[in-house]
């Protein structure tokens, strides 16, 4: 502990600093130089002083930088929960909390996160990842701060129930037989089993690990509810989870682009297993990063994205050469990918 405080006393804090003890409670504020009264204030409403030094707590901290450090991080905390053990989760919190604020100033984050994903490590980069989404979707339907942060730990530990399923079954290349399937199911169930128990994560965020497979038309997994029994913030961890499953690339399938998992989702709401509530506003807003830049079509040719429809963002006006072409109108003619 003598270490760490002399490493931050004189040091600005780069964020504002919340109480541990009392939910919401502000106790120091962005930009307040650390003395050694700040440090047992710190401490006496159980915030750990080494959350304020480097990586996360510099003023030059980066996606890039932060990532691998929370991913070693994760891993660590993850096997502790197993272990029935608490130990690491409010420094978790609060370093994933530092990692997704700085994705929600910059979407262009999702290509970051997208970069690369090690087989080893993907369930706790899919974990970091749907955290992320979640709370992405969650700012782009206008939640509130508390609200987004919430949302990106439901992400962040809904499927730590993958880790107590056989191996075998997680990395299998070829399709899973039913009983296979029927054991990875399982994961819901488990991954609530382990988090309920922990004193430190509001009930929402095993209830996410439990119910993130359910589809609002009933026939999800493990309890077939319908979308008035799923909770709304579930439901936007659920289209998070897809989303990102499609963007990386695990033992089984190779990743999508953007465009293929917007396509995706946008089917998945057509046919009333994800909600469109979520589903359009998080489509639009993709595709909006994509206004003016160029596609390929299913003819082999390349044409701009001119205009994104509200209701139907995946279908865009596009020009081709010297003629405008609604999607809406143009079938079979489709975007395969981005250039």
């Amino acid at each position: 502990m003598e270490n760490t405080t002399a490493d931050i006393i004189g040091n600005p804090l780069s964020r504002d600093i919340f109480s541990n003890s009392i939910q919401g409670l502000l106790l120091l504020k962005k930009g307040t130089i650390l003395n050694q009264t700040h440090i047992k204030l710190l401490e006496k409403h159980h915030v750990d002083p080494s959350i304020i030094i480097s990586p996360f707590s510099s003023n030059s901290i980066s996606i890039e930088k932060m990532y691998p450090t929370l991913l070693h991080e994760i891993k660590k905390v993850f096997q502790h929960i197993l272990q029935k053990k608490e130990e690491g989760v409010d420094q978790l919190l609060s370093h994933f909390t530092i990692l997704m604020e700085l994705c929600l100033q910059d979407f262009s984050a999702l290509e970051i996160i997208h970069k690369n994903t090690a087989q080893s490590d993907y369930i706790y980069q899919h974990s970091i990842n749907a955290g992320i989404i979640s709370a992405m979707i969650g700012k782009i339907l206008g939640y509130s701060k508390k609200n987004c942060e919430l949302l990106g730990q439901m992400g962040l530990f809904h499927d730590i129930g993958m880790l107590s399923i056989d191996p075998a079954i997680v990395k299998k290349k070829e399709k899973l037989t039913q009983k296979e399937y029927k054991e990875m199911q399982k994961h819901t169930v488990l991954g609530k089993s382990i988090l309920f128990p922990l004193t430190k994560l509001d009930i929402l965020i095993s209830r996410a690990a439990l119910l993130h497979h359910e589809k609002i038309n009933g026939k999800g997994y493990p309890c077939n509810r319908l979308e008035k029994d799923i909770p709304f913030m579930v439901q936007i961890v659920s289209v998070a989870d897809i989303f990102n499953s499609m963007c990386t690339s695990n033992t089984y399938k190779e990743k999508k682009s953007y465009f293929e998992a917007i396509n995706e989702l946008i089917s998945e709401a057509y046919g009333n297993t994800l909600n469109p509530a979520i589903v359009i506003p998080f489509s639009q807003f993709i595709m909006r990063k994509q206004l003016f830049k160029r596609v390929k079509l299913n003819n082999n040719e390349t044409a701009e994205i001119i205009f994104i429809h509200a209701n139907e963002p995946h279908l865009p006006l596009i020009r081709l050469k010297n003629n405008y072409i609604d999607l809406r109108k143009a079938a079979p003619l489709k975007i395969t990918s981005f250039v």
